[in-house]
């Protein structure tokens, strides 16, 4: 598979999972609501 076929798959799946309603997107930007990940991210500061 030559590299520009890997890139438009990368590219593809990016949109299909960056698409408002599609869960991982969602999960994604709710991870702040977890306690454990709001404290690991303040450790991390």
């Amino acid at each position: 598979m030559s590299e520009e076929e890997k890139l438009a798959i990368v590219q593809s799946e990016f949109e299909r999972l960056y698409y408002p309603n599609h869960p991982v997107r969602n999960a994604i930007e709710t991870l702040d609501s977890i306690e454990v990940v709001r404290i690991i991210k303040e450790a991390l500061k």
